[in-house]
């Protein structure tokens, strides 16, 4: 889908589950390689949507964003050109910011809204959505859900040894309890006190919820691998002499994760100058704050997923943070704790599994900044890990499930990027 946004040449590129080009969208890959190659790019902004995007809103928000990214790069936006990600994600129908609470979807309707990604689960999706409806009493059915809402995890989990290793906890989980603590995730409806001597409908609540929590697993892996297996290896490939293009990533939620773990897909000479990455930017990120961490602050044996990436952005590595995200502040690490045993209390429980959004990177040597307007710089210097304190801007509450995680159509969200890309400009 090659055209113009502002004064910038704009790009798409559309993976698969796998990593690999996806079939059923035109991407421009080829055509970008070629201006790359005959020396018309020389500064590339590459953004990723998050999990609940559809395409259609994947590319409001990339109109938005590069529109608003041209107009503060002004004259210098001659020579650079922007890249958007599309990738098989979900969007839960009450999920949508809007300004009213949605109401609850049926399973039939959830079922045919996740289908566009999951097209090998569209029979099971079809069973899901039937049992979601009828909601029986009977355990065989709760166990029959539970085993058809697993078989939408199919993208390769992080390995035990990392900070995600909760994940493979709660995909062991047995049914009763697993159902039984998603269903404290469930937001309170009118039907909590019938729940209270019906416990098929509190155990069907919690099913939903399981479906929310499972479908978010196999997105977040899913951007990890799309991220290490598609995107990163397709940058690698565009590097020219003179070390251009100089890559600027950006990413929104998991798109945050699909971004930074192109990283890891880089080649191995991509470090330190010779990187072609001049800055990582995570935007509300929905993966873990420990990721680039060694050690992590809550086990010193072990480090983050992406902690041998550190080196492969020759420039800052950014990530904004905001209370008023839910996403990312309550129900992203309520949903990671799922099934998952300790006797930490409540503050050091968040603390363990907070997402990015919340409060940046965690780990030794960050600086925490306040978000900044148009113009004024930050001073990144290049190797340095950013967080930005975005509570005064990210902060309008869109809706009961995300709160602000999607409120970053803002030109101080922006700005961060520029003013990466002036520094790289002048080194």
């Amino acid at each position: 889908m090659t055209g113009r946004i502002g004064d910038l040449d704009y790009y798409e590129l559309a993976f698969a589950a796998d990593g690999s080009p996806d079939p059923g969208n035109p991407a421009d890959g080829a055509s970008l390689a070629a201006a790359v190659a005959d020396g018309s790019i020389r500064d590339l902004f590459v953004f990723s949507h998050g999990w609940n995007s559809d395409v259609r809103s994947a590319r409001s928000l990339y109109q938005w964003m590069f529109g608003n990214l041209s107009g503060q790069l002004g004259q210098q936006a001659e020579g650079c050109a922007a890249v958007g990600i599309i990738w098989p994600s979900l969007l839960f129908p009450e999920d949508q910011a809007t300004a009213a609470p949605a109401a609850p979807s049926t399973g039939a309707a959830l079922a045919a809204h996740l289908a566009p990604a999951f097209p090998r689960n569209e029979q099971d999706l079809g069973a899901i959505g039937d049992l979601l409806d009828r909601q029986p009493e009977d355990p065989q059915e709760l166990e029959r859900f539970h085993h058809l809402a697993l078989r939408l995890v199919s993208s390769p989990v992080p390995p035990p040894e990392s900070e995600d290793s909760n994940l493979q906890a709660a995909l062991a989980a047995t049914t009763a309890p697993l159902l039984t603590h998603a269903a404290a995730l469930a937001a309170p409806s009118q039907s909590s006190a019938q729940d209270i001597g019906n416990p098929f409908g509190m155990l069907w609540k919690g099913a939903r919820e399981v479906l929310r929590a499972f479908s978010y697993y196999e997105m977040k892996n899913r951007a990890g691998v799309i991220g290490s297996q598609g995107l990163g290896p397709y940058l690698g490939s565009l590097a020219g002499p003179g070390g251009q293009p100089r890559i600027y990533l950006m990413g929104h939620s998991f798109g945050a994760r699909l971004v930074a773990n192109a990283l890891a897909g880089l080649p191995a000479s991509a470090v330190g100058p010779g990187s072609p990455v001049k800055s990582l930017y995570l935007i509300q990120g929905a993966f873990s704050h420990f990721s680039f961490a060694s050690p992590l602050p809550t086990d010193p044996a072990r480090s983050g997923l992406l902690a041998s990436c550190a080196g492969r952005v020759d420039g800052p590595f950014i990530a904004t943070f905001s209370k008023a995200d839910r996403a990312v502040g309550t129900w992203y690490p309520t949903a990671s704790f799922l099934q998952r045993q300790d006797n930490e209390d409540v503050h050091d429980f968040m603390y363990r599994w907070e997402g990015m959004g919340h409060d940046g990177y965690q780990q030794a040597g960050t600086t925490t900044v306040p978000m900044r307007r148009p113009g004024e710089s930050y001073g990144f210097s290049a190797g340095g890990f950013y967080c930005l304190d975005a509570n005064a801007v990210i902060s309008q509450d869109q809706n009961p499930f995300a709160g602000a995680h999607s409120d970053i159509r803002h030109p101080e969200v922006l700005w961060p990027v520029v003013d990466a890309f002036a520094a790289a400009a002048g080194r």
